[in-house]
């Protein structure tokens, strides 16, 4: 999750009464919308609908009560109450009209079409007119309410609206703003579909023509076509025209999206000839892989359709859906199902980003990557008071019942970065962080970075009995862990990652030798486990979940092989790493899956309830290295991990460095005591005694040195050496010399020096070109050959340690022996480099004059190969006949100097010898030495 929370607790807005016969415990809400011009925006006011109470409409802006509008108690809505305000100007007041489908549960009464048309003044407030209208079908359900803006004409002196209505057969009711007058009716059914099966909709969006030919209707040119004749995008017919989105389902399950065009009608004429519904084009919604779900009701699934975007999100029974439909076949960009997400409600609040409810939780999805931004718990929200302490308090029956049920949002205000929604008989606000609510390009949409390790794992089934399974064995591989039996623990452990292990043979020929090093604490384990075959599992890609289940599987490994140890009097205030345990085939697939970071070591201790870290510890660059070679003073451990192909940190190639260095640098540091002035009292007996039993002990560390330094010590530390300098030299120089001036101490820095000073003088790079006999004896070659291409490595990582030194170390060394004459052998090699530079230039200069030269040489001179042959003298032989003369891009052959000109009138002269003299010095290059010898 992200570090900062971007979904603020839930406050209250308004507290609602309580719904006194509410059909499907749902409060009936909706945003109010106002109308201005052609253009029809989202105002800052919502509309609730309770049952036996009435209609209200709430402020957001100033959270309060604007207006209300009483019913009878018997009383029930059909659907969200719709308003809708006109802004008034200096000459006509403000006017607000409420529309509500209600029924009420009377003997004889049908359900009908309530209007609330109020006049907002200054000085007075003046009386509410209610009009109904009831339709003649009154058993379908009402799907939409919905109004499309309406210009002034000569019997209708200002704008008004038209009311939509929809219902679940197709049939759509076209009627003035005060429900006087039917305008048109017509039927969706009949004009989508030729085939007869029942046909039922679920989801009505009226929106301008111009919001569609970027989304919905892009690379549909043909339809915009037909919308706007004229083609021009500058046109006004694309804002006058208004599109039906319609969303409905057949008796078989099959999904259609369709589009219908309301025709341009005039408020003078009662009839028009041209039909009030002209169908465009209709798509089949593609199948979901969620699977079958348990049958809902139409009313109860959620859809919403952004016009703009081309994108329609389906929230049902059985998970989240999104299509896209910015191509020219609709398809299926994401799927969520319930058990993966648990989704109640949600809201678009940006292009690819929904916020969504659940029982337990509040969310911000990213439905382009499936992640989740950000997410609030409601479970502790709902025990919390608020901060002015006025929350109505409720009995607990009715808070055990209300905690049952999730959130219901209304709507989103991107300017303000709230959204708003009921929740426990209250109208709840949820704030958004200001990352979430930027304006951002509308092309550039999510980024996958935002998404980076915030992924939705898919759960089935299947993978519950796995991790069922892999919590049984857990217990067992704590007690081979204990034990310390690794071959055990490695069994176990690869048939949870199904590897397979090479019939028959030990681990002999891994990666890390574990015939020196295995079990724990650096003992000989009683029995050696078995190599696994690591190249099958590692070539195959691996699914969401089983990556998902990896992770855990990395996690268990590392909190079992490493160790936080606190000691804050011997390691400082922070503690160490330690490894406790090695197994080495586990060991080795960690750094093959990239598990072997300080990140998911800290990560792993951190979640591990047995581990004694602390939020506020971190694991630093080097503290791997150091605990490895803890574990294994050796160094095999290290030379496998240095000589593996997985990405290593400078810190830890740093330490690695250190460590290596301090092994092959391994002697006793003789240390000058600061003695007390005596009176002449001299201890010579007792210094002596101290001094032999010392003498003794040094004697004898330092032949067990030399024989495990006999012991194949020199060659496992080189071959662990020479690997971790061509790592740290995959680094910029900069970062090369800052880490080394940080980690290294002078002591380091000169040994390194002198490491690298000795490989340089070991490939030969700064012998002196002496071509006469020498009298100084020759070295025995060595016996391993050095690439040539070493000598940038190795240049390169003296001049960073070089300027790790620093001008402050070198001038704290000086008086030193060690480090006067390696200073002084420094400057023999750069002056013998330099001299090598200097003669290979000089080189140069004579070779290029002679190949100029013979370059220049006519050919005429130049016997033939005919003529070499007849001489009976040997001859070239010219094979390049058949082949022919390439050259690269942009070049072009040199051709020398022709001993002829054009002249006047296009004659070709013969050059002077001096002008053919003055052309060859022009083309020799300037010399910049010049050497006189006397």
């Amino acid at each position: 999750m992200s570090s900062v929370q971007e979904i603020g607790a839930p406050f209250t807005l308004a507290s609602l009464p309580h719904s006194i016969s509410s059909r499907d415990g749902r409060t009936h809400a909706a945003s109010v919308c106002s109308i201005s011009g052609n253009k029809k925006r989202k105002r800052t006011e919502i509309a609730i609908g309770l049952d036996g109470e009435g209609v209200s409409i709430y402020s957001l802006q100033n959270p309060q009560l604007v207006t209300s509008y009483a019913l009878p108690p018997q009383t029930s809505f059909a659907s969200a109450p719709f308003s809708v305000y006109h802004k008034g100007s200096s000459k006509r007041a403000s006017r607000r009209y409420t529309y509500a489908f209600v029924s009420q549960n009377t003997s004889g009464a049908k359900p009908h079409l309530v209007c609330f048309a109020e006049e907002i003044r200054k000085d007075s407030i003046a009386d509410t007119a209610k009009t109904t209208y009831t339709p003649s079908d009154t058993s379908q359900r009402i799907v939409s309410i919905d109004v499309v803006p309406v210009h002034a004409g000569a019997s209708q002196s200002n704008a008004s609206h038209e009311l939509l209505v929809t219902f679940g057969n197709g049939d759509v009711i076209c009627l003035s703003s005060d429900l006087e007058v039917v305008r048109w009716v017509a039927s969706i059914s009949n004009l989508a579909l030729s085939s007869k099966s029942a046909f039922e909709i679920e989801h009505v969006s009226i929106n301008p023509a111009r919001a569609l030919t970027h989304g919905l209707l892009n690379n549909r040119e043909d339809i915009v076509a037909v919308l706007n004749p004229s083609l021009d995008d500058k046109s006004d017919l694309l804002d006058l025209t208004h599109v039906m989105s319609v969303i409905g389902r057949e008796t078989g399950g099959r999904r259609m999206v369709a589009l219908f065009q309301l025709q341009l009608r005039s408020p003078d004429l009662l009839s028009n000839r041209l039909p009030p519904l002209k169908h465009l084009s209709a798509w089949e919604l593609p199948a979901s892989n969620l699977g079958s779900a348990p049958a809902s009701e139409p009313e109860h699934d959620q859809f919403a359709v952004h016009a703009s975007n081309g994108a329609i999100h389906h929230l049902s029974n059985a998970g989240l859906v999104t299509y896209d439909f910015s191509g020219t076949v609709p398809k299926i960009s994401s799927e969520l199902s319930e058990s993966t997400l648990a989704v109640e409600s949600f809201l678009r609040i940006s292009q690819d980003l929904l916020l969504t409810t659940s029982q337990s939780a509040c969310q911000i999805v990213n439905v382009k990557y499936n992640s989740v931004h950000a997410e609030r718990s409601v479970e502790t929200s709902t025990q919390s008071p608020t901060k002015d302490g006025r929350k109505r308090k409720h009995t607990g029956a009715e808070s055990a019942g209300s905690r049952s049920k999730a959130p219901a949002l209304i709507a989103y205000y991107a300017d303000q970065g709230l959204a708003v929604g009921t929740w426990n008989n209250e109208l709840v606000g949820f704030q958004l962080g200001e990352s979430t609510r930027r304006k951002r390009v509308k092309s550039q949409g999510a980024r996958l970075i935002d998404s980076l390790g915030r992924g939705i794992a898919a759960k089935t089934e299947d993978d519950q009995d796995d991790m069922a399974k892999w919590r049984e064995r857990v217990p067992k591989l704590d007690k081979y862990a204990r034990k310390g039996e690794v071959a055990r623990f490695e069994e176990i452990f690869a048939a949870e990652l199904g590897v397979k292990l090479e019939p028959g043979s030990e681990a002999e020929g891994n990666t890390v030798n574990v015939n020196d090093v295995n079990g724990m604490n650096g003992e000989l384990g009683s029995d050696l486990p078995r190599k696994w075959i690591l190249s099958k599992i590692l070539s195959k890609t691996l699914s969401a979940a089983k990556r998902s289940r990896h992770q855990q599987y990395a996690a268990y490994a590392l909190c079992r092989i490493f160790q936080w140890v606190d000691s804050p009097s011997e390691h400082g205030p922070r503690g160490y790493l330690k490894v406790e345990l090695f197994p080495p085939n586990v060991f080795e697939w960690l750094m093959h899956s990239g598990n072997l970071t300080k990140e998911s070591i800290r990560r792993a201790l951190l979640d591990d309830p047995s581990s004694n870290m602390s939020i506020t510890t971190a694991i630093r660059d080097g503290d791997i290295v150091r605990a490895v070679v803890n574990f294994d003073p050796e160094l095999h451990i290290l030379s496998a991990i240095l000589n593996h192909s997985h990405f290593l940190p400078v810190g830890e190639v740093v330490q690695a460095v250190k460590l290596l260095m301090q092994s092959l640098n391994d002697q006793p540091k003789t240390e000058n005591n600061t003695k007390l002035l005596t009176t002449g009292a001299d201890t010579k007996g007792t210094s002596m005694d101290v001094d032999i039993a010392s003498e003794l002990d040094a004697a004898s560390h330092e032949i067990d040195r030399a024989l495990a330094m006999l012991d194949n010590g020199l060659a496992m530390m080189s071959g662990a050496l020479r690997p971790a300098l061509m790592r740290l030299h995959t680094f910029p120089p900069k970062t090369i010399s800052s880490t080394l001036g940080t980690m290294l101490s002078r002591h380091d820095l000169e040994s390194l020096i002198k490491v690298l000073h000795y490989e340089l003088k070991n490939g030969g790079w700064t012998a002196p070109y002496d071509f006469g006999d020498s009298e100084e004896v020759e070295s025995e070659p060595s016996s391993e050959e050095i690439d040539d291409s070493a000598v940038a490595i190795i240049a390169s990582l003296l001049s960073c340690t070089l300027d790790a030194m620093g001008p402050a170390l070198w001038l704290t060394s000086v008086g030193d022996t060690s480090t006067d004459q390696l200073v002084q052998e420094l400057r023999e090699d750069a002056e013998e480099a330099l001299t090598g530079f200097w003669e290979a230039r000089y080189i140069r200069g004579i070779l290029s004059e002679l190949l100029r030269y013979s370059s220049q040489l006519p050919k005429s001179q130049k016997p033939s190969s005919k003529a070499l042959e007849k001489q009976g003298k040997p001859f070239a032989l010219d094979t390049k006949h058949d082949e022919l003369p390439m050259l690269p891009l942009g070049s072009k052959p040199d051709l020398g100097i022709k001993k002829t000109k054009a002249g006047k009138g296009g004659q070709r002269k013969e050059r002077s010898a001096r002008e053919m003299g003055m052309l060859i010095s022009k083309r020799v290059p300037k010399y910049s030495l010049e050497r006189i010898a006397i």
